[in-house]
């Protein structure tokens, strides 16, 4: 949705009102486990690179107006592409801080802007050594990140341990709501289709 809205906020930072369902994130309204970013420091977001098929992990700096990246391929996948490839959500993101009305325009000149995010490269960080591990090692550093002990993270970095470790996770909660009969957030519409369902029933 970032990609697909970028050129048109450029053009027009009105464009953010056609979509609504980007709006409702920093709302804290697309999904049930979702906080309102205005209550929070940081928001963590897996980032599928547009020209190619790997997978860094973003994270939000809220407090600092940041955007620091993780990317488990540097060898291969250079600084300047994946700067390049964030700067739709460098850009985007600030305008939707300053839709739902958490940030400010800044006045330059007499002249109202939303400055973009700086984008940061977090190196010094496991690297993964084939072409195919970059999904398990996004989930890995927001795992770390959330427990504040990236500087635990093994280096190196035992990929195939840990991705035998996750779906034998996903299968134990599967597993478990399948014998207590609930449902977990990916399961449910969200609140944006709940509400227009129910509206539709009463009419």
């Amino acid at each position: 949705m970032v990609r697909g809205i970028y050129h048109a906020v450029v053009e027009d930072p009105n464009a953010l009102a056609r979509q609504v369902s980007l709006v409702e994130y920093p709302l804290g309204e697309y999904m049930h486990c979702n906080t309102p970013w205005a209550e929070i420091d940081h928001v963590l977001m897996p980032i599928r690179m547009g020209v190619r098929a790997h997978w860094i992990l973003g994270h939000l700096d809220i407090r600092n107006r940041c955007i620091n990246v993780y990317n488990s391929c540097w060898d291969t996948i250079r600084d300047r592409e994946v700067v390049a490839d964030v700067q739709s959500f460098a850009f985007v993101i600030p305008h939707l801080m300053a839709n739902i009305d958490v940030w400010q325009a800044v006045t330059v000149n007499g002249v109202q802007r939303i400055e973009p995010l700086a984008v940061n490269l977090v190196h010094d960080i496991p690297q993964q050594h084939n072409g195919t591990d970059c999904g398990v090692f996004v989930i890995k550093y927001a795992e770390y990140f959330m427990n504040d002990i990236m500087q635990c993270m093994p280096n190196p970095f035992d990929a195939t341990t840990e991705r035998t470790y996750l779906a034998s996770q996903l299968y134990k909660h599967g597993m478990h709501k399948m014998t207590e009969g609930y449902e977990s957030d990916p399961d449910f519409l969200s609140r944006r289709e709940r509400k227009a369902r129910k509206a539709a029933k009463k009419k």
